[in-house]
C-alpha cells in the first residue's frame, strides 16, 4: 500500500485478517437495536423504483457484489455531479425511509460511507495505514445500537453527527483504527469547515432486493414533481398510495445544486422521525 494512494482512497485488505477495534467499543447505552433505514437516489431513479415496485441490489465495484445500500435514520446525500445547477426535476435528491426489517439480515454494517471511503472522500482524516475492512462492524442490527451508544450517546446526536466530547478518554494511542474513525467522523460535525454527513452515517447494506410495499414507509420528494401551477402529478400518488408510502416535501427551485437541498431534507426527516418517537 502506497502512501500517496491510501491518503486519496481508502485501500481494502488483501486476505490478511482484519482489526475490530471498534466492535470491541460497543455499547448500546438504552440506544433501540433496530431503526429506520435511508435510501436516497435522484427522482428520475425512484420514478423507475416505483414502477417495479423494489429497491433492487446494483453491482457495487467496492465489494465485487451486487448490493443495496442504506444509511441510519440520515439522508445523507452527495449525488452524481450534485454540485452543479440544474433546471431538470430529475436530477434533484428522492428519498426512501424503510422499516429496519427490509434487511435482515445485512450483509455488512459500516460506521460511514464505504464508498465514499473508497472514493478519498475522507482525505487526510482517514490514517493511511488502516484498511477499509478494520472499520468494519458487526453485521447484525445491534451493531447499529452498540456504535451509536459508544460514539454519539444519543439518537439526537447521532443524527446531528455530534460525536461524544469525551469520546477519546479511554483510547490509547495504539488502538489506530478507533483514533482514525474518531477523525473521520468530526467531518460530519456542523462546525467542520467541510461537514459531510456520510462521516459517520451509519451504513447497512442489504444483499437482497427490497420491496416496497410492507418495507418503506415514507418518502421525502420535490414538492414541486407533484404539483405545480400546470396541475398534479395524479399518477406518482397513487403508485405511492398503492405501495402504502406516506409521503412529504421540500420545496425546489430550478437552477440550484442538488446537494444544496440536504439541510432542508435533514429538516422534513427529522420531523417525521420525531413523530414517531425516534428523536
Amino acid at each position: 500500500m502506497s502512501e500517496g494512494t491510501a491518503l486519496s482512497r481508502m485501500a481494502r485488505r488483501n486476505g490478511t485478517a482484519a482489526e475490530r477495534q471498534l466492535r470491541a467499543r460497543a455499547r448500546p447505552d438504552g440506544i433501540p437495536e433496530k431503526l429506520p433505514l435511508v435510501h436516497v437516489t435522484a427522482v428520475g431513479v425512484a420514478r423507475e423504483i416505483l414502477k417495479s415496485g423494489k429497491l433492487e441490489t446494483r453491482h457495487c465495484t467496492v465489494f465485487n457484489k451486487r448490493l443495496l445500500y442504506f444509511f441510519i435514520m440520515r439522508p445523507a446525500y452527495r449525488l452524481r455531479g450534485g454540485d452543479a445547477k440544474s433546471h431538470q426535476i430529475n436530477r434533484f435528491p428522492f428519498v426512501f425511509v424503510a422499516e429496519p426489517t427490509a434487511v435482515a439480515p445485512p450483509y455488512h454494517v459500516y460506521p460511514f460511507d464505504t464508498g465514499g471511503a473508497a472514493n478519498g472522500i475522507f482525505g487526510e482524516h482517514a490514517d493511511p495505514y488502516v484498511f477499509l475492512e478494520d472499520y468494519e462492524l458487526a453485521p447484525e442490527h445491534a451493531a447499529v445500537a452498540g456504535q451509536i451508544g459508544w460514539a454519539f450517546g444519543s439518537l439526537e446526536a447521532y443524527f446531528d453527527g455530534e460525536i461524544r466530547t469525551d469520546v477519546l478518554h479511554d483510547v490509547p494511542q495504539h488502538e489506530t483504527v478507533t483514533r482514525s474513525f474518531i477523525d473521520i467522523t468530526r467531518l460530519a460535525r456542523s462546525g467542520s469547515n467541510q461537514p459531510d454527513k456520510r462521516a459517520s452515517a451509519i451504513e447497512i447494506a442489504s444483499s437482497q432486493d427490497v420491496a416496497l410495499k410492507g418495507n418503506v414507509k415514507l418518502a421525502i420528494l420535490p414538492k414541486q414533481y407533484l404539483e405545480d401551477a400546470s396541475g398534479s402529478n395524479s399518477d406518482f400518488m397513487d403508485r405511492l398510495k398503492a405501495q402504502k408510502i406516506e409521503w412529504d416535501i421540500y420545496d425546489w427551485q430550478p437552477n440550484t445544486a442538488p446537494n444544496e437541498f440536504q439541510d432542508e431534507i435533514s429538516r422534513v426527516a427529522r420531523a417525521w422521525f420525531k413523530g414517531k418517537g425516534y428523536l
